[in-house]
């Protein structure tokens, strides 16, 4: 049975909070200072601890593989704006979290094809994929009380999203780097086009786009031909030069 994890609302300012200690205290006082920080905000103790492991997870204890991306991420953080910011931890959570990823990924295609979309329809497709579960339909809502909260999506209804009027503006260069190892993970391959990293639905709140120029030319490598441009990654550099 597939892994789930998100089961509960996290909140930017919860991520930022965590991001900003990372080597700056050793983990045993950051499990205290996150506590401390998360019962200003979370009145029950089930869903603490719940929002700490997923904190936690996204910018602590990130699997050995994504730890460079971690790393390259949190010394990005300072010189980001607030959306490019959003942007920098919604790469972080999908890389973290397959489920948020993957809900992401349909509510985007969806709204492609309609200006609206009811939760319930997302919901029957990740319990396609995760099995017809109570934790799946918790999670689902998480990611979409998520989402709200990080002012992606509107909630016209209950029930019922949509997309904001204008995408949030990320144009960092240096942001290209973690949008390509975000698509690369989701799809499980080293090799993509232009195309399919700068019109993922994955990133549909993001206005955002991934030039050559912007990649590290020893962990990618860019190859042309008549039809398309890929990008090849290198995994023998695991990690992401400044």
């Amino acid at each position: 049975m597939k892994a789930v994890g998100f089961d509960q609302k996290i909140l930017l300012h919860q991520l930022d909070f965590a991001a900003k200690k990372f080597n700056q205290v050793p983990v045993s006082s950051m499990h205290k200072m996150l506590d401390d920080y998360l019962t200003n905000n979370i009145k029950g103790a089930a869903s603490r601890r719940c929002a700490h492991a997923i904190i936690m997870k996204i910018w602590w204890s990130v699997a050995v593989r994504h730890q460079p991306i971690r790393n390259y991420a949190h010394r990005l953080l300072p010189s980001l704006t607030n959306n490019e910011k959003c942007l920098l931890h919604w790469c972080m959570t999908c890389l973290a979290y397959p489920f948020f990823r993957e809900q992401v990924n349909h509510l985007g295609k969806h709204l492609r094809m309609a200006d609206e979309v009811r939760s319930r329809v997302v919901l029957s497709e990740m319990k396609d994929m995760y099995g017809d579960r109570r934790r799946i339909e918790v999670a689902t809502g998480a990611v979409f009380s998520t989402m709200k909260n990080w002012h992606v999506i509107n909630m016209i209804s209950p029930g019922v999203y949509q997309m904001l009027e204008n995408r949030k503006e990320a144009h960092s260069p240096a942001l290209s780097q973690l949008i390509v190892e975000v698509v690369m993970d989701h799809l499980d391959t080293n090799s993509i086009t232009f195309e399919m990293v700068n019109n993922n639905a994955i990133f549909f709140p993001f206005d955002y786009h991934v030039s050559i120029g912007d990649l590290n030319n020893e962990r990618f490598t860019v190859i042309k031909n008549i039809r398309d441009t890929i990008i090849e990654r290198n995994p023998k550099i695991p990690y992401l030069i400044d």
